[in-house]
């Protein structure tokens, strides 16, 4: 250190007081101090007395009562004496102190106190770099203790950005996930001499260390391990899961889990204790702490696949998939997320059991698992996990209806499936889109658990078989074809007088939008409704109206449009025509919806316009037809047909996003969305018992495909129904007479061949059309009155009291999911009076649709991850509603109190 550095130091000390002293036990700067005597010092009229040529009494007598108000420079290279025997020992606790060795000016570089100079002798070789020095002063806490340095100084030597243990481990885990064997992680803190360091706070802060032999030498015994010190992690984070999922304390397999848990306690020999206590650890700080790294580095988007390196690493060298699959009921996995195959066998748990467990226990655990790890990082295992509540969805329904679908009427039974029964084909359709993802992402589970083969049984054996028998008994006791009306159900023939003429006639409103899907059927609309409903700008009401026969595109879209008559005229082909003009193609309609001061466009159109293309395109309109073709023209394919559900899918989307866009830029407020007609599909190939046998084609057939016939004089059989259009479209007579035939049940006509994806028929996933009307809500009014809210979440207990580091809160959805309400995703932690958090954060889902009030409540494990915590401190319980993720809300807090009687790291 130069003169012009100490001059500096030494001029601040004396701006803080008149008397410093300089103990240069090192004897390093001697010569200098008669330099700064005759310089600095001199100038400054700062006298120097070197105080191993004096008598301390002599100096003490000088400096205070000779001469008290000059300043002195207090020099000596001779340690002090004990204070009992020192004269000057009440001077130096009120003067300052000046030194001048290295580890001095670094302590004062860094705004630090002295008492660390031993701390900072010992890393010397850390502060040699300017680089890491300035790391340092970025990290280092204001009034740092030494664990506060040493920890910073770890971080810096790792360049790693929070000078936290939690932030050190996952930096060296994330490192480890490249070389799980790598011996060289610790080798840049071992160039600091500051591996015993970080050794010492994952002691203080974990619980880790290994066992001693105390008949061997030092140089002899057991290190730490880094990896080691990870397999505990993982393992002691699991073991916590498992307790907190209701494994008992005396199953086998716990016992696999000792010899790994954290924190570690050792004997007087430096052996391990082990106990077999089921609370051993429970109110831990350090296991809590243990708990919050593992989750954290999981739930980073960042380290997440460092973290499934790892957890594979671990799981298949510690053989984990045996020990896990010792456990034989879903619920004892229901928290476990720190291995992968935890994941696996609850599954295969859920798909064997899943008669057995109730819908509620299924819901329940499969909206848990979908918030947490796995199905995140995998996104295989949410489509495993979604089918399988499709298909307990499907198998409760089947439970309600195992004696068959009896009802009085055709119009009874229309109405059962519009209310109740087109849920079997929407749980189906659900279990088979997830299905075909997970099988092309390559796993064959929900086959081997022989749940796709069941659930294609039941859905085509049983409920369609058994639906086309109750339905076509109507059918043919009540002549329902030779009429093709249903009281209180509008036809389709109708839909634009009753449905769009209808909203001019009962509101203020100038322009209706109305969408056509091809092929929309009422189960995918419904989805369509529901999803809309959960706009709080919008209001859905989903109805039908009885589809005209055979049901197929030419007729539906016939149907739907203005018309005063239709007439149907059979040449080389069947051609339609609504008061003289041809309905066919989007010219041909734009025709006909002139007359009625409208237009017609493709939907890809609409979603191309600008905002500004778009209104001047509509705004003299006063209805405007959105011609919307996914479905069918998926499905109605040979090629693409197996797909078929990824096009619902698709469809639900952009359907959506064409409400949005018509509402929100075109400047609509009603729209109407509607179809020409369903379909039936089944994933199955097509088999004989399929077909209704035609040895060849009718004579008078002009029109022949997969599920019915056009003609003029076709033939008349049991196996089949026969009809006239002019009856089943409401036709204008005219000298063609348009006759058809569609195969009973749900069968396909063998001469062209079979398909799984049809239409044309009279099942009433074919005929039942759906009827979407969508209004924007405009005011606050109407959003209180029309709006559906999220479910209510509230605690049981009021004021919460935890008495564990790991402790359940019970809390309560208030209102089933339904017409009224929509499910609720919330984001839960415990948080101090400051508002910093104290536990982890955990996501829930609460989506119950029972109406029993006990289905709807859920237990959920807090796991603290601090210690200290004061009985007499409110602390809150936090709720944020992440259901959307860009819009947030932070709900109501509720008082809790921590009362923790022990915390157990004495060992």
């Amino acid at each position: 250190m130069n003169i012009e550095q100490i001059s500096q130091g030494l001029l601040a000390k004396f701006e803080q007081c008149r008397l410093v002293f300089w103990q240069d036990s090192d004897r390093e700067y001697i010569e200098q101090i008669t330099q700064l005597k005759d310089s600095f010092l001199s100038e400054a009229q700062i006298d120097v007395i070197h105080l191993d040529e004096l008598s301390h009494f002599e100096v003490k007598e000088r400096i205070e009562l000779l001469q008290p108000e000059i300043s002195f420079l207090l020099y000596s290279t001779v340690k002090p004496n004990q204070p009992e025997r020192d004269w000057l020992y009440d001077i130096r606790l009120y003067a300052e102190h000046f030194y001048a060795d290295s580890s001095s000016m670094t302590l004062n570089e860094l705004g630090m106190r002295m008492e660390f100079r031993s701390v900072v002798a010992q890393y010397r070789g850390f502060f040699t770099s300017q680089k890491r020095m300035e790391r340092l002063k970025k990290l280092l806490p204001s009034n740092a203790n030494k664990e506060e340095l040493e920890l910073a100084l770890i971080a810096a030597c790792l360049k790693v950005e929070s000078p936290t243990l939690v932030s050190i481990l996952q930096h060296l885990i994330v490192a480890l996930a490249s070389d799980f064997h790598s011996e060289q992680l610790l080798a840049e803190l071992d160039k600091y001499n500051l591996v015993g360091a970080f050794w010492q706070v994952v002691k203080d802060e974990l619980g880790y260390v290994v066992e001693q032999d105390r008949s061997k030498e030092a140089d002899e015994q057991l290190k730490p391990q880094l990896q080691d010190l990870v397999v505990k992690l993982l393992f002691t984070e699991c073991y916590q899961a498992l307790q907190h999922s209701g494994v008992s304390s005396q199953h086998p397999m716990l016992e696999r889990f000792t010899q790994h848990l954290l924190p570690i306690a050792l004997d007087e020999n430096g052996k391990r204790k082990v106990t077999s206590s089921s609370n051993m650890g429970l109110n831990s700080s350090k296991r809590a702490m243990v708990v919050n790294i593992v989750k954290s580095l999981r739930e980073s988007r960042s380290m997440a696949k460092a973290y499934n390196d790892i957890a594979a690493i671990i799981e298949r060298e510690f053989e984990l998939k045996q020990i896990l699959s010792l456990v034989k009921e879903p619920r004892l996995l229901h928290s476990v997320e720190t291995f992968e195959y935890a994941e696996q066998q609850l599954i295969v748990l859920l798909a064997h059991q899943i008669n057995e467990l109730s819908q509620v226990d299924i819901d329940n655990l499969v909206s848990h698992r979908l918030t947490t790890h796995w199905a995140h990082s995998q996104p295989n295992y949410a489509s495993i996990l979604s089918a399988i509540k499709a298909a307990k969805q499907f198998y409760t329904l089947k439970h309600k209806y195992i004696d068959g679908f009896n009802y009085g009427s055709a119009k009874e039974m229309y109405k059962a499936y519009e209310q109740e029964l087109y849920q079997f084909d929407l749980a189906y359709r659900e279990f088979c889109e997830n299905a075909i993802n997970v099988a092309h992402n390559g796993s064959d589970i929900l086959k081997r658990t022989n749940l796709v083969a069941d659930v294609e049984s039941l859905y085509v054996d049983w409920y369609l078989h058994d639906l086309s028998i109750a339905w076509g008994k109507h059918i043919d006791s009540e002549k329902l074809l030779e009429r093709w009306k249903l009281d209180g159900v509008p036809n389709q023939y109708d839909f634009y007088q009753r449905q769009v003429e209808g909203v001019f006639q009962s509101s203020q409103v100038k322009k209706v939008f109305v969408i056509i899907s091809d092929a929309l059927r009422y189960e995918v609309a419904h989805a369509i409704s529901d999803q809309i409903n959960n706009e709080k700008r919008y209001l859905s009401e989903i109805k039908s109206q009885l589809g005209v026969v055979p049901s197929y595109t030419q007729l539906g879209m016939a149907a739907l449009l203005p018309h005063n008559e239709l007439t149907a005229h059979i040449g080389v082909k069947v051609e339609y025509k609504a008061d003289g003009l041809s309905v066919h193609g989007l010219e041909n309609r734009q025709k006909i919806l002139a007359k009625r001061n409208g237009l017609a466009f493709k939907s890809t159109e609409v979603l191309n316009w600008t905002n500004e293309e778009g209104r001047q395109k509509v705004q003299d309109a006063r209805v405007i037809y959105i011609y919307h073709d996914q479905i069918d023209a998926i499905g109605d394919k040979a090629a693409t047909e197996n797909q078929t559900f990824d096009a619902c899918a698709d469809a639900i989307s952009e359907i959506k996003q064409l409400v949005e866009r018509i509402i929100n830029r075109l400047n609509g407020s009603r729209v109407l969305i509607t179809a020409d007609h369903g379909f039936l599909f089944k994933s199955s190939d097509v088999v004989d018992s399929d077909k209704t046998a035609f040895t060849v084609k009718p004579a008078g057939a002009v029109e022949a495909k997969k599920r019915y016939l056009i003609g003029d004089n076709l033939p008349h059989d049991d196996f089949y129904w026969h009809g006239n259009i002019a009856t089943t479209a409401n036709l204008t007579a005219n000298d063609c007479n348009a006759q058809f035939i569609v195969p009973r049940g749900s069968n396909r006509f063998n001469f062209v061949g079979g398909a799984k994806f049809i239409h044309g028929g009279i099942m009433p996933q074919e005929i039942c059309v759906p009827v979407i009307k969508v209004s924007q809500l405009k005011t606050d009014k109407q959003k209180a009155t029309h709006a559906k809210e999220r479910v209510a979440v509230v605690p049981l207990s009021n004021p919460i009291k935890l008495v564990s580091m790991a402790d359940k809160i019970e809390l309560f959805q208030a209102s089933p999911v339904g017409n009224d309400y929509m499910a609720r995703e919330v984001e839960i932690w415990i948080a101090d009076p400051s508002g910093q958090p104290v536990s982890h954060k955990q996501k829930v889902i609460f989506d119950s649709t029972s109406n029993k009030q006990e289905d709807r409540k859920r237990n959920i494990t807090i796991m603290l991850n601090s210690s200290g915590f004061d009985r007499t401190v409110s602390y809150k319980l936090m709720m944020n509603d992440i259901t959307q993720a860009n819009r947030q809300i932070l709900l109501a807090s509720h008082s809790v109190t921590i009362d923790i009687a022990i915390e157990d790291d004495f060992f």
